[in-house]
């Protein structure tokens, strides 16, 4: 892995040398006496960038030769420091810009000090560049030059990079654990009212596969029937006490983890939550006794006799003996895959299916990785998916084999040298962004969209020609989850044809990967057993799980690019000393306030600040110094008005406030409303007792207002959720912002011109993809006309009454989500969507629909794959039409017959919540006419025995009818924890 430095290098210089060459920048650097100082670094690091390709492209050379790798480190750690003068060359240069007198430093001595440390770099390059000549570092120039267009930034053809919605749902089956999955099912099935809570472990090396076998196991259609719920709790390391594992629980069950503190030792709530049901409780990564010791009387206190279980997943023979007491036969080890099992992954790996047969010439390279990963999946898959991004060819194979070189002559006891191998595989420009993820704790849910704005904060992500900085990010996204170096979260439920929006890095990978990084990327991890002190500069910095009586005074914060805090947020960090700050990521701490961001205004280089679900409601006015900033995440805090400098940051991207649009949501309007209330009673109160109102606060805060002079902000993608009232014209303004791609809008007491400006602002937005708007009433959506509707809408949210859809609907092509709240339609409305040729999901959610039967008509709904309903509490019956006949004359010929169905693409059908459902044979009927189904879930409907045992005949006959392999059936009492809401976007 020493290309790492190599390509991290690269990465630094990539953005050093974009910094250093605006025509600004060279005025500046005029006016400050250094012109030449600047043109100099500027072509040492174009020549340094040129010997790095060579060496990116040649990793095995760069790691036989000590004298390189040193000089690489140097090369990095040198573009470091001369990015973080440049940082604050080129914030003079762009606000030079506009005002020179108001930002070029006014006094001789802020002068010569910009212009001495630009020489002190020169002299430092100089320095670098004798060192090279003195120990003749460079290699042959010509040697290499031959490879190095290989290492040039190129995209790989869009077909050879599957999505990683399509790969995940290649991994959610896993091969070659049919029969384990079968054993444990049956075991976790044993048992029923009258029996004790029993411990079941299963146990095996790192990688091969435990916590996916339970996890399939878990969702077993039987299980899911015979347990009343459900909960999967990984261990958090080190365990100090059963505090935060407690608080894990609580959140699975539905308990609100956050109402009890780390001294309380109350769990009555879960006991009296748990009394009368049948539950399954998953201990996963459970690594000492003596945890088991701490967790187990936990977990005993809560036992009844319903026959639950408990599962431990553990990679100690010893650990799972022991946790299982002396019942060994509930300790399952999980071996090594058989050749049969590990060929067919491997090609899975390789080519995306088992049902290929491999070249001849082939076949002796598959033999040899296939001998030496012996059976371990995470060895075979991370070297499939290395694979498949290479030509299939022998040569191709054969230069990978001689790659690996030792790893693969030697037996592969351990993954450790076919990851690292796998990992200097890479394309440079992936490597950084790998190293990137270690940022984040072991089994923490990624969401993909705060990692990709993360990545183009710290500048890892270049404009590649036309193509737009966040599809290039999602490119790398979909090509390390293409080679297993991500991999799709299993908390979340992943929905076909749409993006994976949370992803994970296995611990394994994790921990071999951890190291380097640190080494690398310049990581320094505050966790609670940390008493170290960094002995280099700190470019990224993560708090975990933060002892409070740790010192912090030692860290040196003034290189510190990110700053990412899980758990208690240490207040003295948020500090002006932190000059240099890109990311500042506190979307995971416990105890933010609105004093800690005191001095926010005074990070300048801020580019991606993130307060989601924060117990904040005001942003400080500082706020308008941050020049620079991209994304702005107030999302689920308690802030209802952005600041008026806001409209003073012309480089901002991204602002997501209020509350997302969920399933809830409804909900949680009314109980808004229902605070409204108490608060003007209680405020007209205040009045009599001098009380401050402004400390009487909603709950949720649905939107945020925006200020005057919104339009100012042109190069805003995302914006959402915003209240659209009567102030400043914010309706009419909004036309301005003509880059919105997604746009989130609250109405609330607009007049009738206000709601036609509002409807013509949206006609103007060419390039808006996504729209949601909330409302009381939506009819004014009326107003807009075909004409001047954003043709390629992809995504529509709409809450609140519409009965009636708008004519433009009928004519958005593009459209392939669509999600409805409290709408109220009816079944001719419903019939409207079905025409839309594009619409893949369709999520009919708490009072959208009013009817109480509700038919799929054929010929109705081409292209949907995913069908949500939810929460329609009158609903009754559910209809699938059965398929017509219809005969096709073709050129003169004989008439052809064929059938047109309803829905005929349709993967996924949920009905939940839906309490009125009549328990009959045709409450949910023509089912068997879903050709394409793979998945039916019927959860909390109330006892429908009938309805149950029809649908489970029905589907047991499918594979007769349809010569189709049947869907899984989901039904029964569990409870799905929140988390198990469907996914069907890259998130927020």
């Amino acid at each position: 892995m020493e290309a790492t430095a190599v390509s991290l290098a690269r990465s630094v210089l990539d953005g050093v040398l974009s910094s250093a060459g605006s025509a600004v920048a060279d005025e500046v650097a005029r006016l400050l006496g250094v012109p030449r100082e600047v043109e100099f670094i500027r072509n040492e690091l174009e020549m340094m960038q040129s010997f790095l390709r060579v060496a990116s492209a040649r990793p095995d050379a760069a790691a036989r030769n000590d004298t390189v790798r040193t000089w690489v480190k140097q090369v990095r750690d040198l573009a470091y420091d001369v990015e973080d003068c440049l940082f604050d060359f080129a914030l003079y240069s762009t606000t030079a810009a506009s005002s020179w007198s108001r930002w070029l430093p006014d006094s001789l001595a802020a002068r010569h000090s910009i212009a001495q440390r630009i020489r002190d770099l020169k002299h430092s390059v100089e320095e670098l560049n004798k060192r090279n000549l003195r120990y003749h570092v460079l290699a042959d120039p010509r040697a290499g030059a031959a490879d190095a267009d290989v290492v040039q930034l190129q995209l790989p053809p869009y077909h050879d990079v599957l999505s990683a919605t399509e790969l995940a749902f290649q991994e959610w089956e896993i091969i070659g654990r049919s029969s384990e999955k079968e054993k444990l099912v049956k075991e976790l099935m044993s048992g029923g009212d009258g029996s004790a809570l029993a411990v079941v472990s299963v146990w095996g090396m790192g990688g091969m596969g435990k916590s996916s076998l339970v996890s399939m196991a878990r969702t077993d259609p039987e299980l899911l029937d015979a347990y009343d719920c459900s909960a999967w709790v990984t261990v958090p390391h080190p365990l100090d006490n059963t505090y935060e594992f407690m608080r894990r629980l609580r959140k699975q069950l539905g308990l609100g983890a956050a109402a009890h503190d780390e001294n309380d030792d109350d769990d009555d709530d879960i006991k009296e939550h748990l009394k009368e049901k049948r539950y399954l409780i998953v201990v996963d990564d459970l690594l000492k006794r003596d945890e088991w010791d701490q967790v187990r009387p936990k977990l005993f206190n809560f036992q009844n006799a319903k026959g639950s279980r408990v599962i431990v997943t553990t990679r100690r023979k010893d650990v799972a003996l022991y946790c299982a007491g002396e019942v060994h036969d509930h300790v399952y080890e999980l071996k090594p895959l058989g050749d049969k099992e590990s060929r067919n992954l491997l090609c899975k790996k390789v080519y995306k299916t088992t049902k290929c047969s491999l070249p001849v010439e082939l076949e002796e390279e598959t033999k040899c990785i296939l001998e030496r990963c012996r059976g371990l999946p995470l060895a075979i898959s991370t070297i499939g998916g290395l694979l498949a991004n290479r030509p299939k060819t022998s040569m191709e194979w054969m230069k990978l084999h001689e790659h690996f070189g030792a790893e693969l002559e030697s037996d592969l006891r351990n993954i450790t040298n076919v990851i690292v191998s796998s990992y200097d595989g890479l394309p440079y420009h992936l490597k950084s962004i790998f190293l990137y993820l270690c940022i984040f704790p072991q089994n923490c849910d990624i969401r993909c969209n705060r990692l990709l704005r993360r990545w183009m904060a710290e500048g890892y992500i270049a404009k590649n020609r036309d193509m737009p900085v966040e599809e290039v990010a999602e490119r790398f996204y979909n090509e390390l989850m293409n080679r297993s170096m991500i991999q799709p979260s299993k908390k979340k439920k992943i929905i076909p044809s749409f993006g994976v929006g949370h992803s994970t890095i296995h611990s394994m990978l994790l921990q071999i990967i951890l190291p380097k990084a640190i080494e690398e990327n310049q990581l320094f991890l505050i966790e609670k057993q940390c008493n170290g002190v960094p002995q280099s500069k700190i470019r990224h910095l993560v708090v975990s799980r933060w002892n409070k009586e740790k010192k912090l005074e030692n860290i040196n914060l003034s290189y510190i690019r990110s700053l990412t805090v899980f758990g208690d947020c240490p207040v003295s960090l948020i500090s002006p000393k932190m000059r240099l700050l890109r990311v500042l990521d506190l979307e995971d701490t416990t105890d933010v306030k609105n004093e800690d961001l005191r001095h926010i205004g005074n990070l300048h280089h801020l580019r991606y600040l993130s307060l989601r679900g924060k117990n904040i409601s005001k942003l400080p006015s500082s706020l308008q110094n941050l020049r620079y900033l991209e994304t702005l995440d107030i999302q689920g805090t308690k802030v209802t008005q952005l600041p008026p400098g806001i409209v003073e940051l012309e480089k901002l991207r991204y602002i997501l406030a209020g509350v997302k649009f969920s399933k809830d949501l409804l909900q949680k309007v009314e109980q808004a409303e229902m605070d409204n209330q108490k608060t003007t009673q209680m405020g007209n109160m205040a009045a009599f007792v001098c009380c401050n109102r402004s400390e009487i606060s909603n709950k949720y805060q649905l939107s945020v207002k925006a200020p005057k002079g919104i339009e100012k902000l042109r190069n805003l993608h995302m914006l959402g959720a915003l209240n659209i009232g009567r102030l400043h014209g914010v309706a009419r303004r909004l036309e301005h912002l003509t880059d919105l791609q997604r746009l989130g809008v609250t109405v609330t007491g607009l007049s009738e011109k206000g709601s036609q400006e509002l409807c013509h602002s949206i006609g103007k937005l060419g390039r808006l993809q996504r729209l949601e708007v909330r409302s009381h009433s939506l009819g004014f959506l009326a107003k807009m006309d075909e004409s001047t509707t954003p043709k390629h809408l992809a995504s529509l949210k709409l809450l609140g009454n519409l009965c009636l859809l708008p004519k433009w609907i009928a004519s958005l092509n593009d459209l392939t989500k669509v999600r409805l709240l409290g709408t109220k339609l009816e079944q001719g409305q419903v019939d409207i969507l079905g025409n839309l040729r594009s619409l893949a999901f369709l999520g009919l959610w708490e009072k959208s629909y009013i009817g109480e039967s509700l038919c799929f008509y054929t010929s109705k709904f081409p292209k949907l794959k995913f069908l949500d309903i939810d929460g329609l509490q009158k609903i009754k019956m559910v209809t699938v039409q059965e398929p017509e006949v219809k005969f096709l004359n073709i050129d003169g010929q004989d008439k052809i017959e064929i059938k047109v169905h309803a829905m005929p693409e349709l993967e996924q059908l949920w009905v939940q919540n839906c309490r009125a459902l009549s328990d009959s044979v045709d409450a949910l009927s023509g089912v068997p006419h879903l050709v394409n189904l793979n998945e039916l879930l019927v959860m909390q409907c109330g006892e429908k025995e009938k309805l149950i045992e029809t649908l489970q005949w029905q589907i047991s006959q499918w594979q007769v009818s349809l010569h189709k392999k049947r869907p899984k059936f989901f039904i029964g009492k569990i409870i799905l924890p929140a988390s198990s809401q469907p996914s069907t976007a890259a998130g927020q």
